[in-house]
C-alpha cells in the first residue's frame, strides 16, 4: 500500500502507488479509484518529480493491467482517466491534462490504447457523489 497524499493540490490522487516499471525498475504515480454506477474509475497521476521509473504515459497498458490484478477490478469495468497535473510551465505540454485511455482488452491483457481528452470539470463530475 502506498502512501497517502492529503494536499490538496493533488485532489485527484488517494495514495502513491508503486508498481514495477519497464526493466521492473521501481516506478510511482498518483492513484484515486471511484466506484460509481458499477464502474471502477481509476485516475492515474503523472508524479514527474517523485516518479523514479517509467512514466505512467509510457506504461499505461501495462499499468491498467496490474491495477486491474493488484485491485481485484474486472478489466472490463476498468475505465482509465490519466491525468497529468499541472507543472506550472509556460509550456503548453505541460499544463494540466486529463484523457479517457480505452483499451483493446483480450483476456485481461491491455493493449492498443486510445486517448480522449477531457476537461476537469468532466472528471470531477464523473466522481462526484
Amino acid at each position: 500500500m502506498g502512501q497517502i497524499i492529503r494536499d490538496k493540490e493533488k485532489n485527484f490522487v488517494d495514495e502513491v502507488y508503486d508498481y514495477a516499471g519497464l526493466w521492473g525498475l521501481p516506478s510511482k504515480c498518483g492513484l484515486k479509484i471511484v466506484i460509481k454506477n458499477n464502474q471502477t474509475i481509476a485516475i492515474i497521476t503523472e508524479l514527474y518529480e517523485d516518479n523514479p521509473g517509467t512514466s505512467v504515459t509510457e506504461y499505461c497498458p501495462k499499468l491498467a493491467e496490474i491495477i486491474t490484478q493488484d485491485k481485484k477490478i474486472k478489466p472490463e469495468e476498468l475505465f482509465f482517466i490519466l491525468h497529468t497535473p499541472d507543472v506550472g510551465s509556460k509550456y503548453e505540454f505541460l499544463h494540466e491534462t486529463f484523457d479517457i485511455v480505452h483499451f483493446k482488452i483480450d483476456n485481461g491483457l491491455f493493449s492498443e490504447p486510445r486517448w480522449e481528452r477531457i476537461a476537469r470539470e468532466k472528471v470531477v463530475e464523473m466522481i462526484s457523489d
